[in-house]
């Protein structure tokens, strides 16, 4: 009952208006546009969307005020969140299911940590180190396809149904993910 008080009585998150949002968007520089086209291009596997649609159609949702833009996040975040819960709209669309349970997250060094909300920063360095991880991948389709359903959260037959890959094939692929990672980043990955 006080957790409802406590939110009625919360005061209201102002958002930029929508005349704001197209003065926003040029206001980013030359390099901000180009790291959201290469976060782009990492959310785009599984969408059947385009080079580019991903981009546009966050701008448009916000232009037409179906996504509001909070003040105190950078529009930058704002954009890749968008994007990424466009591309995971697709995804589902495409007959792509979602693990219900927030099962535990590896890193690069082995350890597991339970998954926590990031912030919206955080979301844009993790979106842009994705990108250098799925480089390391470009010549293995299976171990992009298992990265890809990681990123979406997927785990064991929901991973295998996702990937296509029965579980030899899978297990391997995430053998040859953890060897490459452990080679790459031999004392563990930290931001």
């Amino acid at each position: 009952m006080a957790e409802a008080t406590a939110i009625r009585d919360a005061p209201a998150r102002e958002h930029l208006r929508t005349d704001e949002i197209g003065p926003a968007f040029d206001g980013l520089s030359r390099d901000d546009k180009l790291k959201l086209y290469a976060i782009e291009a990492t959310l785009l596997r599984g969408t059947g969307l385009g080079k580019g649609d991903l981009l546009r159609e966050a701008v448009y949702r916000a232009l037409e005020g179906n996504r509001k833009c909070p003040r105190d996040v950078p529009f930058m975040a704002f954009l890749v969140m968008t994007m990424k819960s466009i591309a995971s709209h697709a995804r589902r669309k495409s007959s792509r299911t979602v693990v219900a349970a927030d099962p535990p997250e590896l890193s690069c060094s082995g350890e597991t940590h339970s998954a926590s909300a990031p912030s919206p920063e955080d979301e844009v360095i993790a979106a842009s180190v994705i990108q250098g991880i799925y480089g390391h991948f470009e010549d293995d389709e299976e171990a992009v396809l298992v990265l890809m359903g990681w990123a979406d959260g997927l785990r064991g037959k929901d991973l295998r149904e996702a990937t296509g890959l029965d579980q030899g094939k899978l297990d391997y692929a995430i053998k040859r993910i953890r060897t490459r990672m452990r080679k790459l980043y031999p004392d563990g990955w930290m931001p």
